[in-house]
Formats: C-alpha cells, structure tokens, sequence
C-alpha cells in the first residue's frame, strides 16, 4: 500500500527540515517548513522533525566533548560551554573563505 503522492511530498519535506537543521541552512529551513505547511504537514509533524533533527545533532557535540574531557584527564567535568565570542554571536552571513574576519567562528 503506498501513500498518496502529497503525503509522499509532505514527508519529503519533513526530511528537508531535519536536513536543513543539520546542516545549519537558514534559507533552506524557511523554505522547508513553508512548503511542509503548503502540502498539508500539521505543525505537529514539523515540530516532531525539527526535535529530531535537534537530537540528531547533538550527538556528535556530545561526543566531542566527552573526547575533549577525557583527553583532558576531566571526565564529564568540563563544565557549560561559554557564551561565543562578540564576532560570533551576532545573526548575519557567516565571513567568507579568504575574507577579512574568516579565520572567526561563522
């Protein structure tokens, strides 16, 4: 039994969400989640991939940062990260490759 084509699209777009969160794609994810609305997708469902993408996600951090705190000699205590730096925390078009400012955080 396979479902109807617009649900298909639909799912397809809520991929499109968890791939966009993964990739860190502003642009993308508005779009995404526009489109999912457009074909039907309850917010629901939206929210359902956007939580997880988010879950998806953290589990490399996670494990960076237990490597980081066991190359340390710290265990899991490393603590809370820091607030980023000023040049970091502003939203806006990341600094290009080569550019002034590109060696920052973006």
């Amino acid at each position: 039994m396979s479902i109807p084509l617009s649900q298909a699209d639909a799912v397809d777009e809520l991929v499109a969400i968890g791939a966009a969160i993964g990739s860190n794609c502003e642009p993308c994810l508005e779009y995404h989640v526009a489109r999912a609305r457009e074909l039907g997708a309850p917010d629901a469902d939206i929210v359902r991939a956007v939580q997880t993408a988010r879950t998806v996600k953290a589990a490399p951090a996670r494990a960076i940062a237990k490597l980081a705190a066991d190359l340390l000699n710290r265990g899991a205590a490393l603590g809370e990260p820091v607030a980023p730096p000023a040049a970091c925390a502003g939203k806006g078009e990341p600094a290009q490759q080569g550019s002034p400012g590109s060696d920052r955080c973006g």
